[in-house]
């Protein structure tokens, strides 16, 4: 009947958002469109988001089931569903008043609801019937903010943490479902196992996604409550074993609380406590922790409930304790866990941590033993073991996550671990070897490092070594040069000079005996040749014992060897120079000199020239002194030295590579030879400074 009623409200829902979807199309027209009223609250649940937003308006008649004037609401329900309104005046509203509402909608939190409203009482009615619900429709929403009636097993009552209101878990199937009630009965505690029945209105938590995560029922008052089934008294309550646990049994399960008796083994101060009995380990959620001490035998009631791998008891009461002794743990290896035999079992084990870090709870320790690995959580512990430690770890072993295996009939567990008492659960059995990767690593890096320095530091040795050694050549070199050149030197002045110093006074003597014009001519001529070859010889001599770095003038060397020339005999010698001659060093100037006097030379003794040019010129960056004759020419194509014995041509080449230069022969058979010297003055500089190099 009332899936007939929902079905013709949804249809008529329907007719109406087409007519407005028809007048909305009729105003593009220019036809003005009238906002239909909504007048049930199906309709104004059924809105969607983006329609409730618009604020459309709202006339509904219904009877209040809840009144919550904290948040300014009332909840009101018809013969179609639930929704609910916000306004001002709502503290003279009481259940099971008709009203009649006006407003406007707007999306709420999970489902449409009106705002700026107003309403009118129309009288008293009954309250409508509540709807059966279970947990999976409570969850669905699809009962949200409606009256339903639920069925179940109380496992905890108590006041709030206001004191205004109670509250209770009532157990439906493996589900519970918080119970909210805004009044304190005068006992609770009794209410505990008891089998009811609830009357409430269907609410719930919800996310920012609009989405219900945890379904809640409120209940006004206590009248809504009926007890179907009174809870055992506490001697009433079964014993049973904890491999008992949830095991199967021919009636079913009862979801009634059962005893259990045991050994505790470890108190957390959570409330979990884990005990042993004769059979196996046993977990317990206490209603509130009591501080209990490990070797207590105690006996407990709770409401059995599956854990990830094993049954255990929620929402416990210890009734009876007394101290017998402390338990000692199961020593096992760590692959005999895996199983899952030993779920909530004080175990211990030896293994090597391979993983280490801390928590907010205290420090997980990764274990490892034969590729099995399994973490253990500890409380804080006075130090970080390091990576390696061999330790011996004890604790309750938990099944954290599990599989179904063997065509899904046989569970098994994927995921373990171990939950440590306190940090003197954490005994360390052996340090870890100083040899750790990460040190050998490190030292392999400081020993490359130390080598890659000694290699910079034996090559900075070396250059070092050979620099020396090259200047202990040159030096060397340089005293074995300078002891050859005053070698050369004594022979120069020991023979040349002593013979042409004889060959000056033979000279002498003859003019003296008198001769004719043109033989005296010839003398003075002889004499003058002979002086200056003295002079040169002496000059020789003193740059072989001590060559001068000065600079100089190559031109005044060039016009004095012009000058010497004696006037009237041989051809006409003539220098030609140009005014922007740079300052040469000595040694260049006597190179230049020297090959200017060797081109003359061959000038005069092979030219059979009228005239010789001496022109020196700067010209792109280059220095160029030519030997210009108009004798007889030769072929530049031969060897410069053909002979033996003649050694002018190699000479002046000899000399040109020691200052940078280059030299070049322009001559043609019967027109005169030119002989070109080009010197460029970076490399003239160069082999300057190569030069003092070598002297220095």
């Amino acid at each position: 009947m009332v899936e007939g009623i929902c079905m013709n409200v949804m249809g008529k829902a329907g007719i109406r958002w087409s007519i407005m979807l028809a007048m909305g199309l009729g105003g593009v027209t220019g036809v003005a469109a009238e906002v239909p009223v909504l007048r049930t609250a199906l309709e104004v649940r059924s809105l969607p988001v983006e329609e409730a937003e618009k604020g459309l308006p709202v006339e509904i008649r219904g009877t209040v089931i809840f009144v919550d004037l904290k948040i300014g609401s009332a909840l009101i329900q018809d013969d179609t569903a639930g929704t609910y309104f916000r306004g001002h005046g709502l503290s003279g509203l009481r259940l099971g008043d008709e009203v009649e509402v006006k407003g406007i909608t707007f999306p709420g939190l999970y489902l449409t609801g009106i705002e700026k409203a107003s309403y009118k009482k129309l009288g008293q009615r009954q309250m409508p019937e509540a709807s059966t619900a279970t947990y999976g429709d409570l969850l669905s929403g699809r009962f949200h903010y409606q009256l339903v009636a639920v069925e179940g097993v109380v496992h905890a009552a108590g006041e709030a943490g206001d004191g205004n209101h109670a509250t209770l878990l009532v157990a439906m199937n493996q589900d519970l479902l918080e119970v909210q009630v805004f009044a304190l009965p005068e006992q609770m505690d009794s209410l505990v196992d008891s089998y009811v029945r609830i009357e409430g209105l269907a609410a719930g938590a919800i996310n920012h996604r609009r989405q219900l995560v945890q379904p809640v029922l409120w209940m006004q008052d206590w009248d809504h409550l009926k007890i179907v089934k009174t809870a055992p008294a506490m001697d009433e309550v079964p014993a049973i074993s904890g491999s008992k646990l949830l095991a199967f049994k021919v009636v079913g399960q009862g979801g009634h609380r059962v005893r259990v008796t045991g050994t505790v083994v470890a108190a957390f101060p959570d409330g979990d406590v884990y005990i042993r009995d004769e059979d196996t380990a046993i977990r317990l959620r206490l209603q509130e922790p009591d501080g209990l001490r490990v070797g207590t035998r105690i006996e407990a009631v709770g409401f059995p409930k599956m854990q990830q791998f094993n049954a255990s008891l929620t929402n416990a009461v210890v009734l009876e304790q007394r101290f017998e002794q402390e338990p000692s743990a199961i020593d096992l290896r760590l692959n005999e866990l895996l199983g899952g035999e030993h779920d909530n079992e004080l175990v211990s084990i030896s293994a090597t941590i391979s993983g280490c870090f801390r928590t907010e709870e205290g420090h997980v320790l990764v274990l490892e033993e034969k590729g099995a690995t399994i973490r253990a959580q500890s409380p804080v512990l006075e130090y970080e073991p390091q990576i390696g430690t061999r330790v011996r770890v004890t604790g309750i072993c938990q099944v954290e996550a599990n599989e179904i295996a063997h065509h899904g009939v046989v569970s098994r567990p994927r995921a373990l671990s171990l939950r440590c008492r306190s940090g003197d659960d954490v005994m360390v059995l052996k340090s870890p070897s100083w040899w750790t990767a990460q040190r050998l690593a490190m030292i392999v890096g400081v020993l490359l490092l130390l080598v890659s320095m000694a290699a910079l530091w034996i090559a900075i040795l070396q250059r070092q070594v050979s620099r020396q050694t090259s200047a202990l050549r040159r030096r060397i070199e340089r005293e074995a040069a300078l002891e050859e050149r005053h070698r050369i030197a004594r022979e120069f002045h020991d023979t040349l000079e002593q013979g042409l110093t004889g060959l000056m006074l033979r000279l002498e003597a003859v003019q003296a005996r008198g001769v004719n014009d043109k033989s005296g001519q010839l003398l003075r001529a002889s004499r003058g040749l002979v002086s200056q070859m003295q002079a040169e010889t002496r000059s020789l001599v003193s740059g072989l014992r001590e060559p001068s770095q000065e600079g100089g003038d190559l031109v005044s060397s060039l016009r004095a060897m012009v000058e010497e020339q004696p006037a009237g005999c041989g051809p006409q010698l003539t220098l030609e120079t140009d005014a922007r001659l740079p300052l040469l060093p000595s040694r260049t100037i006597h190179h230049l000199r020297m090959i200017a006097r060797e081109g003359v030379t061959n000038a005069l003794k092979h030219a059979d020239a009228r005239e010789i040019r001496l022109m020196v010129e700067m010209r792109e960056g280059c220095l160029c002194l030519k030997i210009v004759d108009d004798g007889r020419g030769f072929d530049p194509e031969g060897p410069c030295a053909g002979r033996a014995g003649h050694f002018g041509c190699v000479g002046i080449e000899e000399r040109c590579e020691k200052i940078g230069a280059v030299a070049r022969w322009l001559s043609i058979p019967g027109k005169g030879t030119t002989l070109e010297i080009k010197l460029p003055m970076e490399s003239s500089d160069q082999h300057d400074r190569s030069h003092l190099i070598t002297e220095g």
